[in-house]
């Protein structure tokens, strides 16, 4: 240990000693130990995708995430959720609450980021670029789908006769070619629903005895998505 280090203060970056299991066990990582001088403050970050955090144990919760544990089930429909955060912004599609509101139109949503991404509608911004064409887009998840464009990638298959799209909304469309047939269907009465929303409001016309107990709203879909 060098001259004056020991004057210094620690703060571990946090790595996963063994990812996948039930309960992931979190060992520090001492090659990437960091040093703050004493009395102030400094942030950690996550190994592996290197998010910020002010606190170690805003890290740990984080850390969760990359070993796909998720914890947080939401009372209503039973899907699950990796932090208190997520499952909190996934509770307002339930009660309808719209907190955040556009400025320059009105419209409201239920988080803060899907406002950022509507603004870009009315300010034109387009920060996502494809680096094989250089066409530009607003949203991230729209470069992603462009991807596909270029790669032949196409993740998402029909469970009823598995042909494969390149993105959600033209699966919906080829679902409709079965006999109409919506994207999600009750696995209990097998009727058929056009969104997800319609699909919780009908499972709450079942009796709970008539749910199986590891029953989840991902059952109902009728694509898969590799992504």
């Amino acid at each position: 240990m060098g001259p004056g280090v020991g004057a210094l203060s620690r703060r571990w970056l946090l790595a996963p000693a063994r990812l996948g299991e039930e309960q992931p066990v979190y060992a520090p990582a001492e090659a990437l130990l960091l040093l703050s001088p004493a009395g102030t403050d400094m942030a950690v970050f996550c190994l592996l995708c290197g998010k910020r955090f002010q606190a170690q144990s805003a890290l740990q919760q984080h850390m969760e995430v990359h070993a796909g544990v998720r914890s947080y089930i939401c009372s209503e429909c039973n899907r699950t959720f990796p932090s208190h955060t997520a499952l909190k912004r996934h509770l307002r599609s339930h009660t309808g609450d719209h907190p955040y509101e556009c400025e320059f139109c009105g419209s409201c949503f239920r988080d803060e980021s899907t406002l950022k991404s509507h603004k870009r509608i009315h300010t034109g911004e387009k920060p996502y670029e494809c680096n094989g064409c250089g066409k530009k887009f607003s949203l991230k998840h729209q470069l992603e789908t462009h991807y596909r464009v270029h790669t032949g990638e196409k993740p998402f298959e029909c469970k009823l006769c598995h042909q494969r799209s390149r993105d959600y909304s033209a699966m919906i469309k080829h679902l409709r070619t079965h006999n109409g047939a919506s994207p999600y269907q009750c696995t209990i009465c097998t009727e058929y629903c056009p969104s997800l929303s319609s699909m919780q409001k009908h499972m709450k016309g079942h009796k709970p005895e008539e749910i199986p107990p590891d029953w989840r709203i991902e059952k109902t879909y009728l694509y898969l998505c590799y992504v």
